[in-house]
Formats: structure tokens, C-alpha cells, sequence
């Protein structure tokens, strides 16, 4: 009896002193900057990006990676540019989009190491706000600007865009399950579907009563 008391209170001493690095439930995870994280995109459990918000025109917007599953971060840009969001189609290729006075996209092709920026639209779109690419060349991006705005396709690797609606779809929001179907959600509350690629859009539902 007593090596079984013995015995149990060994279990809960390393029990209690060993704990697992990866405790049940969400538990906060450190960055090194204080900043308003706009995204976060993850290729598998080890793998991540965040983007952070430029809170004003003198204030900088950060890329960071994570190789350990948010453990530990590293800055891999920064730029006064607002970062809206990521994606990444694999280790090296990925995307971010934002802008500030001028929609901007920055593309990299060997896993954040060096990014390459293109302002597509001049001054004509104030800022992106969402992106998805289906494979590598396949993509959208949307903005809400109340002039130049709208959806947009890419179908050679963010080289051009064509523009594929206008900005009576406000759109905020994108999201495609293949290169034919996807979703917009816009800035008055509506939802938008298309069955081709973005050549139609068909208004779906509203949240807010039409005036």
C-alpha cells in the first residue's frame, strides 16, 4: 500500500512539473512588436505568416513568419503600407495585399525572404482588402473603394488584372472552392455568388432591409 501512495504521488509530481508545451484550450503566443495583426495564414501546424496594421502614415506594417507553430516569430518586411492579408499556395510562393492611398500587392517565390511590391492600379484603388489564388497563376483580389473598386482576376501569376465587377459590388471579402465558384460578402451587408470565374456575379442575400 504505501509503494502504490509512493508510486501515485511520483506520477503526479511529473505530471504536474513536465507539462506538455502545447497545453489543451488556446493559450496566448508571444510576438516580438506590439502591433494590430489584420491576418493570419497557416500551410500546415508548423508553418505561419501574420500581417500587422500600419496605424498611421508614420508608422510601419510587418510580415512575420513562424517555423515552430507560433512560438517564435521573425520579421520578414516591413513598410509603412497597410497589410490587409496573406496567403501562401505552398513553402515559397505566397501573397500579401493592402495599401494605403494606393492598392498594392507583394509577391514572394522563395518563402518571404525577398518580396516583390507592384501597385497595379496607381492611384486609381485606395487599398485591397482580400485576396485567393486557387494555384499559382489563378487569383482575386477585391476592394471596397467607393470609385475604383471591385473584384479583380488574375490568371498569369498577379502579372495583369482584368476587372470583373464594379463598384456597385462593394466587395470586402472573397473566397473561390475551385476556379469556378466563389463568394463575396460586401460593405452593405450582401452576398454575392459566382458559377464562372467571376465573368457574372448574382446577388444572393442581404443582411441590412433594402432602402
Amino acid at each position: 500500500m504505501k509503494k502504490l501512495i509512493l508510486l501515485e504521488l511520483a506520477l503526479l509530481f511529473l505530471a504536474t512539473t513536465f507539462q506538455s508545451d502545447n497545453p489543451p484550450g488556446w493559450y496566448q503566443q508571444p510576438l516580438p512588436l506590439v502591433d494590430l495583426i489584420n491576418d493570419v495564414f497557416f500551410l500546415d501546424s508548423l508553418n505561419g505568416w501574420i500581417v500587422t496594421y500600419s496605424q498611421s502614415t508614420t508608422d510601419t506594417a510587418y510580415i512575420l513568419k513562424t517555423d515552430n507553430g507560433g512560438k517564435s516569430w521573425v520579421v520578414q518586411f516591413d513598410t509603412a503600407i497597410n497589410f490587409n492579408v496573406v496567403q501562401f499556395l505552398d513553402s515559397l510562393v505566397g501573397y500579401v495585399a493592402g495599401g494605403d492611398g494606393r492598392a498594392t500587392i507583394l509577391k514572394t517565390t522563395n518563402g518571404g525572404l525577398e518580396w516583390q511590391v507592384s501597385v497595379p492600379f496607381g492611384v486609381n484603388i485606395y487599398q485591397i482588402t482580400d485576396l485567393q489564388f486557387i494555384n499559382k497563376d489563378t487569383g482575386w483580389i477585391c476592394s471596397d473603394d467607393l470609385f475604383g473598386g471591385g473584384i479583380f482576376k488574375t490568371t498569369n501569376a498577379g502579372n495583369n488584372w482584368i476587372g470583373q465587377t464594379t463598384t456597385s459590388v462593394n466587395a470586402r471579402q472573397i473566397h473561390f472552392i475551385n476556379k469556378d465558384t466563389g463568394w463575396t460578402s460586401t460593405g452593405n451587408a450582401k452576398i454575392y455568388r459566382t458559377n464562372n470565374g467571376g465573368t457574372n456575379w448574382f446577388w444572393q442575400m442581404s443582411f441590412l432591409r433594402d432602402l
